[in-house]
């Protein structure tokens, strides 16, 4: 990966005629290559339908800690719900609180493959304590899929691929997520500057790809290039911030490169030009995730090898080559069941205990 020192900017808006489009290709091949991370603006994603799910998000954080609980995402064998600060990354603990949720899914029947209790009913406030909020969150779940829809479509002709070469590896049902997020600055010395906690820890995203709105003006969102510099992607009016997954990157062989990223909370994240303080920032991750009963011979792809050539690292190939073994041998539903269970060992522990155990030792081993 090229050692960038900033985030490329998209613009939707050149996809859509023929004169225009095969700049945009030309942009959306070089950041999904060179950075793995790129603004998107003139999207059709309305501002009206982001406003409206910031503001219902702020009022579900605001309800008492108990009503927040009731949706712990421990009481959820789907792994959606509510999670305090009590995650962690890397080994620390995340500074946030989170609410996972996604498609509306009926449970799986009980003689279906076990990796389907990854779809089910969300885990919804009460609509007489949060009225409005069921709706606002279905609105932009709504026009985030159609974006991503189109996404596939648009990577495919970056790679010069078939078209329709990614739409056929995701599911008819969607198995994408929507995370609402709320990241406050701890109070231990909060006015020392120096200090920096950690919102959540270094990490490369798992799906296919991923479509943030940043929903306040905190800076603090951070993508590391190849000399270890961490580079900052500041909230730009108007922009969604698109990132490369996981599982695309291996797809490709490690043409399109997934980049580790983070969020820094420090004090000065906190407050704005003037010294004022900003409150807590919000943002919204919407990940986008392959199907999952698809298996490893139907996610095999040929990369042409112009495309392929674009990769000049070959730890990058390798680190992708052992990524679609190690999760997409079994099938994709497995590979990524199997991250679920180790990213959220309490819900695990309650739901899945054996499971939890076996994975637990493989990594110990």
């Amino acid at each position: 990966m090229e050692s960038f020192t900033s985030i490329p900017v998209i613009d939707f808006s050149l996809s859509s005629s023929p004169a225009t489009k095969p700049q945009f290709i030309e942009s959306l091949r070089n950041a999904v290559v060179k950075v793995g991370f790129f603004y998107l603006k003139g999207h059709p994603v309305s501002d009206a339908i982001q406003q409206v799910l910031l503001y219902r998000s702020m009022e579900f954080f605001d309800l008492p800690q108990e009503k927040k609980l009731d949706l712990a995402m421990v009481n959820s064998k789907h792994f959606l719900g509510y999670v305090g600060e009590t995650a962690t990354t890397a080994g620390k603990t995340d500074h946030r609180e989170t609410l996972t949720l996604g498609m509306d899914h009926p449970p799986p029947r009980s003689d279906e493959p076990i990796y389907r209790n990854m779809r089910g009913p969300n885990l919804w406030p009460d609509n007489t304590e949060l009225p409005g909020f069921r709706p606002a969150i279905r609105r932009y779940i709504n026009e985030l899929e159609q974006l991503a829809d189109t996404f596939k479509i648009l990577i495919a002709e970056a790679l010069d691929l078939e078209p329709t070469t990614f739409t056929r590896l995701f599911d008819e049902q969607s198995n994408s997520r929507l995370m609402l997020a709320r990241y406050t600055l701890p109070s231990t010395s909060p006015d020392d500057d120096r200090l920096r906690f950690q919102g959540i820890g270094p990490h490369k995203d798992s799906g296919f790809l991923t479509f943030l709105f940043q929903g306040t003006t905190h800076s603090g969102l951070e993508a590391q290039n190849k000399t270890g510099n961490w580079v900052p992607i500041c909230p730009l009016p108007g922009h969604l911030v698109v990132n490369v997954g996981r599982q695309l990157e291996a797809l490709t062989k490690g043409v399109c490169q997934a980049t580790t990223h983070r969020v820094s909370l420090q004090r000065r994240h906190f407050l704005d030009s003037d010294g004022k303080a900003l409150g807590p920032r919000y943002s919204f991750p919407f990940f986008q995730i392959l199907g999952l009963d698809l298996n490893p011979g139907a996610a095999s792809i040929t990369i042409p090898p112009h495309i392929a050539d674009l990769v000049k690292d070959e730890k990058v190939r390798s680190d992708a080559a052992a990524y679609f073994q190690r999760y997409f041998k079994d099938g994709i539903g497995n590979g990524v069941f199997a991250m679920r269970i180790l990213r959220h060992p309490a819900v695990a522990h309650k739901w899945y205990p054996g499971i939890l155990e076996s994975l637990q030792e493989q990594q110990s081993q």
